[in-house]
């Protein structure tokens, strides 16, 4: 439930004992979570973990002896697979709608919110309630959660058909292992800093030929004391930086409490400041 109202979505029961698979923005928000069963039953769910970089969160249930899914593995799907989507479009009213259609690519990369994603895509119809539900192969092994389906916003968010998109088993299974065990991920290390290249006319504009622009800083992060949006980022750890790739290159070489280096322009003035890297459940942490 949310504080102006509620929101509904689906979830795929794990285990006997009441652990539930969801998307992470299914209860993005959310400060209390019921679970409904398709036999009527319903329970109060706490929340065990949640991932915004794969979008997906552990519920808990009281209960036992509960219907379970059979997981398979997604690395064995091929594309044109018989597959289908199983969840609560539109709400509870609508609650274990059934649609089919066929895996229509396997590694599908894309960016949600930020974080790119690698997905199954299918052609089964998909609608809003679908979300942190059950896409099932033909064996009637869920092979993956339902998270999101593309809308065309160039004219007034018209639906685009048969463009839904599932998080793969290889993904779900890792992460919620690690959910269960200690309620987060780790091992993800960030910067808490959103930068671009520089356009040429801005490199004419700031007098420099390389650099990255600092466009956004998440609260919480070190970066967001130590750095200001408008910054030119020049070097890190003594390495020139002309893409994003390049700062990410050195981020990923490191671990959560290693620092770097950075070389910036700001207001024309070159300065020097070190900023620390964090672990990405640290800074999702700090923000909700």
């Amino acid at each position: 439930l949310l504080p102006q109202g509620y929101s509904q979505g689906s979830g795929v029961i794990m285990s006997g004992d009441g652990y539930i698979i969801t998307n992470a923005h299914v209860i993005a928000g959310s400060f209390q979570v019921d679970v409904s069963l398709a036999d009527g039953r319903q329970f109060p769910a706490k929340l065990v973990g949640r991932d915004e970089a794969t979008d997906l969160a552990v519920l808990k249930v009281e209960g036992s002896g509960l219907p379970t899914a059979v997981f398979g593995d997604s690395d064995l799907m091929e594309v044109g697979d018989t597959v289908v989507a199983i969840g609560n479009p539109m709400g509870e009213e609508l609650r274990g709608t059934m649609t089919d259609g066929i895996l229509s690519a396997i590694d599908r990369d894309m960016e949600v919110e930020g974080d790119w994603m690698t997905l199954l895509q299918t052609t089964a119809a998909l609608n809003t309630g679908n979300s942190g539900g059950a896409l099932v192969n033909d064996k009637g092994q869920v092979i993956g959660i339902t998270n999101m389906k593309l809308v065309d916003r160039s004219f007034d968010g018209a639906t685009i058909e048969g463009l839904g998109f599932a998080i793969p088993t290889a993904t779900v299974k890792p992460v919620v292992d690690a959910l269960i065990a200690q309620g987060y991920v780790s091992g993800r290390p960030t910067l808490g800093v959103t930068v671009r290249g520089l356009y040429p006319q801005e490199m004419e504009q700031f007098r420099v030929d390389h650099g990255l622009l600092v466009i956004q800083l998440e609260p919480g992060s070190d970066a967001a004391g130590k750095l200001e949006t408008g910054d030119i980022l020049l070097s890190a750890n003594g390495t020139a930086l002309s893409t994003s790739d390049d700062l990410l290159a050195i981020r990923d070489g490191l671990e959560a409490g290693d620092t770097i280096a950075l070389e910036i322009q700001r207001d024309g003035e070159v300065l020097q400041t070190e900023i620390a890297v964090m672990e990405r459940y640290q800074l999702d942490e700090a923000l909700s």
